[in-house]
């Protein structure tokens, strides 16, 4: 079928010229006609097979000749080399060779540029990767002094410097995260998790900060196992806990964050949901929450937001394979979703 497809795309390529061709050929039995009446029908049927016979031919030759081109430039484009690019001008008249030779220096101008540019990102993002591996030797040390002189240190001046560590060590989380998702190698370790006991270890490392923001966190799960990366999880939660210090109400006296976990029996997915009750987002924001930059309205404690921080969640979440969602209720609460697909297990083991 395509055969045919090609012959009818060939045909109508060279549609004047086999059309110019069929006039000539009807215009010369014309001819003939009028000078010998008698001998017309021998020498018509004569001259139609040999112009039928003519017109395959050219067909033919065409039908090889577009095919050996089309060969010849797909070969190109597989091994792009100066033998292929022989080969390839040699079925190319003049004009399309001149042509073909400015588009081919273009595409290569084009490639080296983007050569470059590719070579400066990567320098870059390993750059911005060593830079907050090496920031890491400082915080340690604050963490240290922070540990070691909290006695020489007013409560208020220690919590400050414990929120102000907190705050460097989610941005740095966040720069290694987004590195990571950028990476073509992503070292992603999936494992059987005990989906509460991550999230209690993420809560312990997070507890000064949620003390100093008054907030309580509120337990409402049992003993849940889940298949995924371990890591990607945890940064997951640990950006739903920021932004419930982050947009905090602050005319609540009760201010909490609520984890809890249920299994769907009948599909086997797990649902883990993270909800607390902060200023929420408005209706209008919520289908714009998880793209790169977006902050939303631009209140007192929103003004200083990146927008990276769900956009981030979305991404880790779309690599694990996991659905994410959120609800929210200006001014009532803000609640994040995260879903974790259905597993077989056959034979004991996870597949």
């Amino acid at each position: 079928m395509s055969r045919w497809k090609n012959l009818r795309e060939i045909c109508l390529e060279y549609k004047w010229f086999l059309t110019l061709l069929l006039f000539l050929d009807i215009l010369m039995a014309f001819f003939m006609w009028l000078m010998d009446a008698k001998a017309f029908r021998a020498v018509v049927s004569f001259f139609t097979i040999a112009v039928l016979l003519l017109f395959a031919l050219l067909v033919i030759w065409m039908v090889h000749r577009e095919r050996l081109r089309e060969q010849n430039f797909l070969e190109f484009l597989a091994s792009p080399d100066e033998t292929k690019e022989q080969q390839l001008l040699k079925g190319l008249s003049p004009r399309e060779q001149r042509g073909f030779r400015q588009l081919y220096d273009r595409l290569q101008n084009c490639e080296q540029a983007f050569q470059q540019e590719q070579q400066k990102r990567e320098e870059y993002e390993e750059y911005i990767e060593s830079w907050a591996h090496e920031i890491k030797v400082p915080l340690s040390l604050m963490e240290l002094l922070l540990d070691n002189r909290r006695e020489e240190m007013s409560s208020l001046l220690f919590q400050r410097m414990l929120y102000a560590k907190s705050q460097i060590q989610e941005q740095i989380t966040q720069i290694l995260y987004y590195a990571r998702l950028k990476a073509s190698h992503r070292d992603y370790l999936f494992e059987t998790v005990n989906l509460r006991e991550c999230c209690r270890e993420i809560v312990a490392q997070w507890e000064p900060l949620l003390q100093e923001e008054g907030i309580h966190v509120v337990w409402d799960m049992e003993e849940i196992s889940v298949f995924t990366d371990r890591k990607g999880v945890s940064f997951i939660v640990e950006q739903a806990l920021s932004n419930a210090c982050k947009y905090k109400d602050k005319s609540k006296e009760n201010r909490q964050i609520c984890i809890k976990a249920d299994r769907d029996v009948a599909g086997g997915t797990v649902c883990l949901c993270i909800e607390d009750n902060g200023i929420g987002v408005k209706e209008g924001d919520l289908p714009f929450l998880f793209d790169k930059g977006f902050t939303g309205e631009t209140d007192l404690q929103r003004r200083k937001a990146t927008g990276m921080g769900l956009y981030l969640v979305g991404k880790m979440a779309e690599n694990l394979n996991l659905q994410v969602r959120a609800e929210s209720e200006y001014k009532k609460g803000f609640t994040l979703f995260l879903e974790f697909p259905a597993v077989e297990e056959k034979g004991g083991d996870t597949e």
